[in-house]
């Protein structure tokens, strides 16, 4: 990781002192979202070489801005935003401010939901798809039958997998993923490029 590795170790102290009050928020948030339509925006660490070397982004909260722009002025009226701070961030920003600041400015806080915690999976199934910059979680989408808005270099954003009309058009026409064609992918990657260990 970049950065300061005591500022880190202090983020990560605070984030097991908040531990309890973290809890409570995401049983609330998912409550909160329960029975409305929304899209998920997973975080990824900005430290991660998927973010320094293949995204357009020069930080995550770029990245969250941009997302949540595009959203205030394309997504239907109807329509939520979920974003999930990763698991291994380690707390020393303040995702949950720095959202609700962003979505406010954009008078669109009433439809933007943040959440730290929660089973990724179960969020990704419930939703109406994912935006991601080249997350791992979009394959986990991918699998759920989802369609998945890429912003960076992502091995899997492929036509007919992936939505490849930009993020704008994404939140009101996704493209949803071929099936057989991601099958055919993820078997070509299971046999030409991963290694089992």
């Amino acid at each position: 990781r970049r950065g300061s590795l005591f500022l880190d170790a202090l983020g990560w102290l605070l984030k097991f002192a908040r531990k309890p009050r973290r809890n409570a928020q995401a049983e609330q948030t998912i409550k909160c979202v329960e029975g409305r339509d929304f899209f998920l925006f997973p975080l990824q660490l900005t430290g991660d070489y998927q973010i320094r070397d293949h995204s357009p982004f020069g930080s995550m909260l770029v990245a969250m801005e941009y997302v949540l722009t595009s959203f205030a002025r394309f997504a239907p009226l109807n329509v939520n935003l979920l974003i999930k701070e990763h698991p291994l961030d380690s707390g020393y920003l303040n995702w949950r401010r720095r959202i609700m600041f962003k979505a406010r400015r954009l008078g669109i806080e009433d439809r933007v939901f943040h959440i730290d915690g929660g089973d990724l999976q179960m969020l990704t199934e419930a939703s109406l798809g994912m935006v991601c910059v080249n997350s791992t979680s979009g394959t986990l989408a991918l699998e759920a039958g989802k369609p998945v808005a890429v912003l960076g270099e992502a091995v899997y954003d492929v036509p007919g997998v992936t939505h490849q009309g930009g993020l704008d058009t994404f939140w009101s026409l996704p493209e949803m993923p071929n099936r057989d064609l991601y099958d055919a992918f993820k078997r070509m990657l299971h046999g030409q490029c991963l290694v089992r260990g």
